[in-house]
């Protein structure tokens, strides 16, 4: 079997090289071990060269993925940038909506302050928006993690105002139903003839003490309630003639005397600037006006002081 190989191997092929136009015919002569050598070597460099190009085919693949995919990336981190800077934007345009809530807190305190006496501000330290215009220093563009924390302070200034806010309502409310209780607009139009204090006598002679203010007007001219409250009594009253008597709450009551009609019954709840009679000239009267008396805790004093 050995010998038959080695034979084999030994046998030669030999190539003949014929030209078309009578030249000189070629021949060479190559053993089979030779062709054998060169197949195995041709088969050899076939997967090499197959194996280097499926492999460059791979790596160029992954390298067009990993291209995409970095683009994709620059696209989306541009993108998010780009969101960064606008939301930057609008937390600085935030802050200041919210330095221009402090300086509208601060006056509306300032003229709480001024306008009812003894009511104090809650917030503590009345807070101002500054006033610097100085600029410079490099930009920065900003990131994920400044614009997280500038938020949560913008949150908490955002809470503190709405708590400062909600006291300064509760103050203005307050203020504002003192208002409402409190006589401070004369209940008719018309000429005052008679002031509050020592006068002389309308009827009769000498000097009498006057408890209220006259509005002298024509006869049916409307009467307003002075304040927010409750009609205590409506109906004839000595000297007064038909009269309107309205407790304010606090201890204030008003009185409107010489009516020709009244409009509203005991226990009626009534407004300010609401018309609860009209003007007459009834009881103790020398012509139409209306008699409008102030009293606290029983004591009559002078309207001009609620005015």
């Amino acid at each position: 079997m050995l010998d038959r190989k080695q034979k084999t191997d030994k046998q030669e092929y030999t190539i003949m090289i014929v030209p078309h136009q009578g030249n000189l015919v070629r021949s060479f002569s190559v053993r089979a071990r030779a062709v054998k050598s060169g197949i195995v070597a041709l088969c050899v460099l076939a997967l090499f060269g197959g194996g280097t190009y499926i492999n460059y085919s791979y790596q160029l693949k992954v390298a067009q993925a990993d291209r995409v995919e970095l683009e994709q990336y620059r696209r989306t981190s541009s993108d998010q940038q780009a969101k960064l800077e606008q939301l930057a934007e609008e937390t600085a345009d935030l802050q200041g909506e919210l330095e221009r809530l402090n300086k509208l807190e601060s006056d509306l305190r300032s003229m709480v302050r001024s306008d009812q006496t003894g009511i104090a501000s809650r917030s503590g330290v009345v807070r101002t928006a500054p006033n610097h215009q100085g600029q410079g220093g490099p930009q920065v563009k900003p990131n994920a993690d400044n614009l997280a924390e500038l938020v949560r302070q913008l949150k908490t200034a955002a809470k503190v105002r709405e708590q400062g806010l909600e006291h300064l309502h509760d103050e203005l409310a307050a203020i504002q139903a003192q208002r409402a209780v409190t006589p401070s607009i004369l209940p008719a139009q018309g000429e005052v003839t008679s002031r509050f204090g020592w006068r002389d006598a309308p009827i009769g002679w000498g000097r009498d003490w006057h408890p209220g203010i006259d509005i002298a007007n024509s006869y049916g001219t409307p009467i307003a309630a002075a304040a927010d409250g409750q009609v205590v009594e409506s109906g004839w009253n000595g000297g007064y003639g038909k009269m309107v008597k309205i407790d304010h709450g606090n201890g204030i009551v008003t009185i409107y005397g010489h009516n020709s009609e009244n409009l509203v019954s005991a226990g009626a709840t009534v407004k300010k600037g609401e018309i609860i009679a009209y003007m007459g000239s009834t009881g103790y009267s020398t012509g139409p006006h209306v008699h409008y008396e102030v009293q606290v805790n029983g004591n009559a004093v002078d309207p001009a002081d609620f005015l």
